[in-house]
């Protein structure tokens, strides 16, 4: 696969994540219309809350947090990413590796995420309010993998869809989300948090990357 050793050939930690994600996500999204108030406690008790993970209070939210969704859509658009460029990523890096990525990917983005309200809100009732899904974790994969595949070419949506080499994608899509982050501070989006998702895996797999083996060259 471009160039390494293929480490993990079926990719099984990528489609279990998916299919986890689906069924809370899908659970969920189903009883938020069959049960509001079942809802609202689902999420104020497992969603990561910013003042909880500044002060280190309930830290199994950080974790139950990445696998609840606030609607459809959102769960859609999250399993589109990490079907695009989870498996491929998994496959070289191999399935331990790739699970720790994930998750210490969604963990830094929970802790930007959070430390951004408390350095650039004027609000303080914003380091309340729930954050959920797993966008930081998946961000953290679309960095290894603009790291481990930088010009094999992707399509972004920007208002319109574009089709450009990994590495530049990537990199317009960290740029869109500082600016997002900054000047629509008041979105429901969590754009520091897909920052500190992307910073992580990309370190992450610069840290891998001198250990992937690569195949001999054919003549």
């Amino acid at each position: 696969m471009e160039g390494y050793v293929i480490r993990t050939p079926t990719a099984k930690a990528t489609w279990t994540l998916i299919g986890i994600n689906l069924v809370i996500g899908l659970a969920t999204i189903i009883l938020q219309y069959a049960d509001p108030e079942a809802f609202n406690w689902t999420i104020y008790s497992f969603a990561a809350i910013p003042l909880y993970t500044i002060n280190g209070w309930e830290p199994h939210r950080l974790i139950t947090s990445m696998f609840l969704h606030g609607g459809f859509i959102h769960l859609v658009l999250n399993m589109f990413a990490l079907i695009i460029f989870g498996p491929d990523v998994e496959r070289v890096v191999g399935r331990a590796r790739f699970l720790l990525l994930y998750f210490i990917s969604g963990l830094v983005a929970d802790y930007a995420h959070a430390y951004f309200i408390l350095q650039f809100l004027p609000y303080r009732q914003f380091l309340l309010a729930p954050s959920i899904g797993a966008s930081g974790a998946i961000f953290g994969v679309m960095a290894a993998f603009a790291v481990l595949f930088p010009f094999r070419r992707i399509i972004i949506f920007m208002g319109f869809p574009t089709v450009a080499p990994a590495m530049v994608a990537i990199f317009i899509m960290a740029v869109l989300q500082f600016l997002y982050a900054f000047f629509t501070p008041f979105s429901q989006v969590a754009y520091a948090a897909h920052l500190g998702g992307l910073a992580a895996g990309l370190i992450i797999t610069l840290i891998y990357k001198p250990s992937l083996r690569k195949l001999a060259p054919e003549f």
